[in-house]
């Protein structure tokens, strides 16, 4: 059910406020922050700067959330935010508390999201089965193909969040376009261990906490421009897949330019959602036929019986 604007705007300062927790929003925070708020259509006279400059004060905002799903949501989106990036400070958590007093998650709802981290793997870098290609044809179609049969899972993912728990089935994207990354690099003869296609996803502004939480609480808004959800993960992915292929091309080993990047990624993005509705046929057959496995999957984590990493693992399978 969609929140209010009133009640939209309210939660994104306190994410904000998440972000300043320690009492400054760091430039890698505002970075990520700024490309998540980027892309929604904000209210006419909210721009991206004053949501990033303006004093927060939270209890003030929080009184602002009157529905139960606002309420709700924002807890779910300020605990990623959190916890996303790294270990969560001792202001963050104090915050966390804070918003907690008033969306009042239960034990079972607060066990969900700390089962997303736990016994996550440090390693996963593991190298992969990819045989380079030489001929610069081939590579190109390769990279194309994979490109669009990982857009096409993460479409199926958008489509079938994880009910109260969508971040869940987000972080499930980020792990299959991180595994694209790798393959890319694996066909141009490089191995992508998992930090560096994370410096590469984080480039483009995916795959960040700030990214993510946000992404999540814009599920929740009404006409905000932009459509969270199959859309959104299959144009992201595609897109993805072209920069990269481009990065990998230019014979770069890190990002030297990222607003450059982030700005031939956007023009990718859009270019990806013309795909995205001439795919549609595909699409839908692809959300039919592993409906079973994602609701068979999505069930298992929920009931605690498989970890957010083992979830992530078997649907890259799927691709």
């Amino acid at each position: 059910m969609p929140i209010a604007e009133n009640e939209a705007l309210a939660s994104l300062r306190i994410l904000v406020a998440v972000a300043r927790a320690d009492g400054t929003v760091h430039h890698d925070e505002r970075k990520s922050l700024a490309a998540a708020l980027e892309s929604l259509e904000l209210p006419g006279g909210t721009t991206v700067d004053g949501l990033l400059s303006a004093e927060v004060d939270v209890d003030a905002q929080l009184r602002e959330l009157v529905s139960a799903e606002a309420r709700e949501q924002i807890f779910r989106s300020a605990w990623f935010m959190a916890y996303a990036d790294g270990a969560c400070t001792k202001e963050e958590e104090e915050l966390l508390e804070k918003i907690a007093a008033v969306s009042k998650p239960t034990p079972d709802q607060r066990a969900a999201l700390e089962r997303m981290f736990v016994g996550r793997a440090k390693g996963g870098d593991a190298p992969l089965a990819i045989a380079k290609i030489d001929d610069p044809a081939r590579r190109t179609q390769e990279v194309k193909r994979r490109a669009l049969r990982y857009a096409v899972l993460t479409a199926a993912l958008g489509a079938f969040p994880i009910p109260g728990l969508a971040i869940a089935t987000d972080l499930a994207v980020v792990a299959v376009q991180l595994k694209m990354i790798r393959d890319v690099g694996g066909l141009w003869g490089h191995v992508v261990d998992m930090q560096a296609a994370k410096s590469i996803l984080y480039g483009v502004g995916l795959g960040t906490g700030a990214r993510l939480a946000v992404n999540n609480l814009a599920k929740l808004l009404p006409g905000w421009g932009s459509v969270i959800g199959a859309t959104t993960s299959f144009a992201s992915t595609y897109a993805l897949g072209a920069v990269i292929e481009k990065f990998f091309a230019s014979g770069q080993k890190e990002i030297s330019d990222p607003a450059a990047l982030r700005a031939e990624f956007k023009m990718a993005e859009e270019e990806a959602r013309a795909v995205y509705a001439d795919r549609q046929d595909v699409i839908i057959q692809s959300q039919r036929q592993n409906k079973a496995t994602l609701d068979s999957l999505t069930a298992e984590l929920k009931a605690g019986k498989i970890t957010q990493e083992e979830l992530e693992a078997r649907v890259a399978e799927l691709a």
